[in-house]
């Protein structure tokens, strides 16, 4: 089974990836085009199924884990409360609202609901991916907000699955001690697995080991907490928040070479795996459903998608007007948005892949036989997706330029953390060649060795002066123009070096391993002067 599964996704990934790049179309939905294509072109590909407990216990920790580790901490203090609001309250009204819109559409009760937590939760591949031209303090809200609320959409999804089952009545106070559960026990477990972690990575200097210990981090924090009925994706999270902060002390310059290439790689894979099994299954979705029943979920899925996307709306817009109310402070006033940035939060709230790995986690039984809601589920919940990628993907530009004609006297819009890195650079730069004489004298290095390395730090800075200022003098230009000079010679230096290398090792003069180290060094060398592989 997993064999079949890495095959056919991986062929089709590729495929997908390289056409939806080629023709500037979205790749989510050229992906579940493509797995739909496979289906019909092979209908044994109908009983390939990708196992819910594979979803639910190893691509989300790892998705949430890595989406955790790569958010800036110091930007979601800025918008906390809204987080923390769209994070629990408003994934829990989409789901109620959703389920009740379900419901009246002639679904089961617990169906709807399931659907609710499935399409409740925004996704923060998706947002990253397709928010282009979204300002950052928008962006930043998102992409928190789509950690936390996976956590709140999981409780009510197992509330959902008790209710569809008929074991147990859900009442608002088992409802409230299950969420308090789930929340309380996912933090002390997610904390405590990422000291622990944390700690142990800090006694190994080697790359490899320090790597596979922080892989293993998301998943002993998962069944840490589900063994205590917490939330094990919300572990997950907060492990991967704690790991992030303390992270950049415990690991060396080797293991961060590992750590970022294998989590952006893995998480790609994630992604489009589950976007590529939602288009596989969906025709054996469709062959099981009665004609009634598939104009029905079509109906459904337009209704669901139409009740998301106002909630979501309405509930900003009353959230903002109740605080407004009650905190009159001078400091909320800086937090204030206006209705264009309220838009743009709204439409840029993608349903992605954890939408499809709720759905995915659906069991194909409940309780004594078969549960004959999760076909009609899987494929509302695709066709939410399929629509909150198509039209939100095409409207976002529109209100994003919408947006940017009167952003706000608080707003930041700048996109990028460029500036500030660059900033960063020349500040660290500046204090690296003051203090370069004492680093030298303490490590027993040369006058003459310490003099040619803070030449270069020298020309870095000066560099870094330039770009952060407009207006420099001739000189200073000059001397910057040199230096990219440099860069695109050593760049295209290394290449070379590269080339000759093989064909030494093609005429016998070095081997294939000899070769490969050499190759690594080389590369090292031009990621030096390019900068570090950007993994999204």
């Amino acid at each position: 089974m997993f064999i079949e599964i890495a095959l056919v996704s991986g062929i089709v990934l590729i495929l997908g990836s390289i056409l939806a790049n080629k023709f500037g179309l979205i790749e989510p939905v050229v992906l579940i085009v493509a797995g739909i294509l496979v289906a019909l072109v092979l209908p044994v590909m109908w009983n390939l199924q990708l196992p819910s407990e594979l979803v639910l216990s190893i691509f989300l920790p790892l998705f949430l884990f890595w989406e955790a580790a790569n958010i800036s901490k110091r930007e979601v203090r800025k918008v906390l409360r809204g987080v923390v609001l769209n994070a629990t309250l408003l994934v829990i009204v989409t789901a109620v609202a959703v389920g009740f819109a379900g419901q009246w559409m002639g679904l089961g009760l617990g169906t709807a609901l399931l659907i609710g937590a499935a399409v409740a939760p925004t996704d923060a591949t998706a947002v990253a991916a397709m928010g282009r031209g979204v300002d950052r303090q928008t962006m930043t809200q998102l992409r928190a907000e789509s950690l936390i609320n996976d956590g709140t959409a999981l409780v009510v999804f197992a509330l959902a699955l008790e209710l569809a089952s008929g074991d147990e009545d859900i009442t608002l106070a088992h409802a409230s001690g299950s969420f308090a559960i789930s929340l309380i026990g996912a933090i002390a477990a997610g904390l405590a697995v990422g000291w622990m972690i944390s700690r142990i990575v800090s006694m190994t200097d080697d790359a490899m080991r320090s790597n596979v210990f922080t892989i293993l981090a998301p998943f002993v924090a998962y069944f840490l907490a589900e063994t205590v009925e917490a939330s094990g994706v919300l572990a997950a999270v907060v492990t991967g928040l704690f790991m992030a902060q303390v992270g950049p002390r415990r690991y060396n310059a080797a293991a961060r070479s590992l750590y970022f290439p294998f989590w952006g790689m893995t998480t790609y894979l994630i992604n489009g795996i589950l976007f590529v099994f939602v288009g596989i299954e969906l025709p054996a979705i469709i062959s099981g459903l009665s004609s009634a029943g598939l104009w029905q979920a079509i109906g459904a899925t337009f209704m669901i998608y139409a009740v998301m996307i106002l909630v979501r709306f309405l509930f900003g817009e009353t959230v903002i007007r109740f605080i407004r109310l009650i905190d009159r402070r001078p400091s909320q006033r800086l937090r204030r948005t206006n209705l264009r940035q309220r838009a743009v939060n709204t439409v840029a709230g993608f349903r992605g892949a954890i939408s499809l790995a709720v759905a995915f986690s659906i069991p194909t039984t409940l309780g004594s036989g078969p549960f004959p809601g999760r076909d009609i589920a899987m494929f509302i919940t695709s066709g939410v997706v399929l629509l909150s990628l198509i039209v939100q993907g095409l409207l976002l530009p529109t209100v994003v330029r919408w947006f940017q004609a009167n952003p706000g006297p608080n707003v930041n819009t700048e996109s990028s953390n460029e500036h500030e890195e660059q900033k960063a650079l020349l500040k660290s730069t500046q204090d690296l060649i003051q203090a370069l004489p004492s680093l030298a004298e303490e490590n027993n290095i040369s006058a003459k060795a310490m003099e040619r390395v803070r030449s270069e730090y020298r020309m870095n800075a000066s560099v870094w002066a330039t770009e952060l200022h407009e207006n420099e003098d001739q000189e200073s230009q000059a001397r910057a123009q040199l230096h990219a000079d440099e860069h695109r010679l050593r760049v295209v230096a290394a290449q070379y070096s590269r080339e000759r290398m093989i064909e030494l090792r093609d005429s016998g003069d070095i081997n294939d391993e000899s070769l490969m180290r050499l190759l690594r060094r080389i590369d090292l060398e031009e990621l030096r002067i390019t900068g570090p592989v950007e993994m999204e």
